[in-house]
């Protein structure tokens, strides 16, 4: 009786372990289908480029306004992509883009109010930070050595 116990414990065990993927598998499988590095890096760029327009006092209610909103798409398109397989970098992830969506509304109603444009300058800084920090929650899921850039 003791050995047919043992020996379903040890079947459990091994056939646990069948058909399971790693967080790490899954993480790679949603980078990819995500293309998280490449929207990422376009984030960036676009936040930038953003920013500058809002801190430039000669920009227009016309350009923040195709900025913002061009980049309000952007960012619920990479939002649509969410969850990650990963719980922390998933929260870290929406607040993030949660906060973004926020900024480029006020970027969009900021008009040629210094107020509001920080304001919304603020809201991207805080923004892509916690962006920042769900891309190097995945990394260090992945294994990655280095930060996202």
């Amino acid at each position: 009786m003791k050995r047919s116990s043992a020996l379903i414990v040890v079947a459990a065990l091994v056939l646990g372990g069948c058909g399971t993927t790693t967080t790490k598998a899954l993480t790679v499988k949603w980078m990819n289908a995500a293309n998280q590095d490449r929207g990422y890096h376009a984030l960036h760029s676009d936040i930038s480029k953003t920013v500058k327009y809002l801190r430039a006092p000669s920009s227009t209610q016309a350009e923040l306004h195709t900025l913002c909103s061009v980049l309000n798409l952007e960012i619920h398109g990479a939002n649509d992509h969410l969850p990650t397989p990963d719980t922390q970098a998933t929260e870290l992830l929406a607040k993030g883009y949660d906060t973004l969506a926020t900024a480029t509304t006020q970027c969009d109603e900021a008009a040629t109010n210094p107020a509001k444009r920080a304001a919304a300058v603020e809201n991207f800084r805080k923004g892509f930070g916690d962006l920042y920090f769900g891309m190097m929650r995945l990394y260090r899921v992945l294994g990655r050595t280095g930060t996202p850039r």
